[in-house]
This record gives C-alpha cells, sequence and structure tokens, in this order.
C-alpha cells in the first residue's frame, strides 16, 4: 500500500519552513558564537590534489550549536615519540539557511577553520555532515560540523582580530649576523656564505652554493 496521499510529510514548504525557523531560534538561544575563517587556496599541487599554499583572511561571525557538551572529543592529549599532541576535537550544528545568509557560500569545506573565542582556540573542519537529523518533512536544516584542532603550518593567517592573528606566529625578519665569515675565498674569489640569517639558519636564497655557477 502506498503512503496516504491526504498526508504531506515531504515537500509541504510552511512545515519545513517552520521547522528551519525554530532550528534557527534554538541555536541563536543555545549555541555559540563561533568565527567561520574560509580558506583560500593560492597554489595547488593538481597531481597529489593538496594545497602547497593557502590563506586565511576571510572572517564570519555565525551562532553554531555545540554537541560534544560532555568537553572536546577525539584522541585528547597524547604523549608520541614526536612529543605531546593535542588533538582534540569538537562537534557543532549550525543552520543551513542562516549558514548561505552570513557567509554567502552553500557549505563550510574541509580545511576552513573555526575560531571558538571562550577557549581561545582554532580548530580545522575535518567533516561535515548534510543528513542529521535525516530529512525532516523532507529537507535538510542543518550541518554537523567536526573539527580538530588546527595544526599551523605556516600559512597566512591574516584575519585582522587580533585574537584569532595571535595564535600563530610568524618568523622574525632577516638580520645580519657579524660572526658569519663572509670574506671571499683569495684563492677563487667566490663567497663561501651568504651573511643573511633567519632565526639562526643561513640564507642561501640568494646564492645557491649547489648550483654549477658557484
Amino acid at each position: 500500500m502506498a503512503t496516504n496521499p491526504y498526508i504531506n510529510t515531504i515537500n509541504f514548504a510552511p512545515e519545513q519552513d517552520l521547522i528551519g525557523n525554530l532550528v534557527i531560534e534554538s541555536i541563536q538561544m543555545h549555541g555559540q558564537d563561533f568565527i567561520y575563517v574560509p580558506r583560500e587556496i593560492i597554489s595547488e599541487d593538481t597531481i597529489f590534489n593538496e594545497d602547497n599554499l593557502s590563506s586565511f583572511t576571510e572572517t564570519h561571525t555565525i551562532e553554531m550549536h555545540i554537541e560534544s557538551v560532555n568537553g572536546f572529543e577525539g584522541e585528547g592529549d597524547m604523549l608520541s615519540k614526536f612529543g605531546l599532541e593535542v588533538r582534540d576535537q569538537v562537534v557543532t550544528m549550525v543552520s543551513i539557511s542562516r549558514f548561505l545568509t552570513v557567509t554567502g557560500k552553500e557549505r563550510p569545506l574541509v580545511g576552513d577553520l573555526l575560531y571558538f573565542p571562550i577557549t581561545d582556540k582554532v580548530f580545522e573542519i575535518k567533516f561535515v555532515e548534510d543528513e542529521v537529523p535525516f530529512f525532516q518533512l523532507g529537507k535538510m536544516h542543518v550541518y554537523q560540523i567536526t573539527s580538530e584542532l588546527f595544526s599551523w603550518s605556516h600559512e597566512t593567517v591574516n584575519t585582522g582580530i587580533t585574537e584569532i592573528d595571535n595564535n600563530f606566529t610568524t618568523s622574525s625578519p632577516a638580520v645580519e649576523d657579524p660572526t658569519i665569515d663572509n670574506a671571499p675565498d683569495p684563492d677563487s674569489g667566490l663567497v663561501p656564505l651568504s651573511p643573511t640569517t633567519v632565526d639562526g639558519v643561513i640564507d642561501f636564497t640568494k646564492t645557491n652554493p649547489f648550483s654549477e655557477d658557484y
């Protein structure tokens, strides 16, 4: 027997909009403000399908509901052969319609960042589930976002928000190191090293000692 044709639970727009509005109101009442920072890919490796260089400059403040109410999830703090690693995860829910209105984007993407002001931590989006709860009255209303503590690897982070930018450091400017002997070789006339160093590391960008012309 087919479903009752007189009861519409799939595509009745007024009731779908009602649930969507209730979801937004609930998140705004019981959620927390997050700052969404989309990733901008500057250089992409098309062979390995990964970004060689990316930056984070755009920000959007949006409310989200924290699903992991008992604290951070994930593997937590663990001691590995590389030292202490913090792998905290947070699971949040955001209204689909609100996300589109605030950011102008259809959905959050893996690799984008979420800044949680209460903890002053930045999380990287690892997975976005778009089928929870499963088709309420025939329509999806929320994204469930799983994020992990962001491991910075010298991406450009310049959002203009001090609280976010202070979580990341940049290399100190190049300085002249007077202790380096940069005198030319008396026989060949070649300069052995460049006196320019960054964080105590010799900078070979101007002269490559391994080239044929050196």
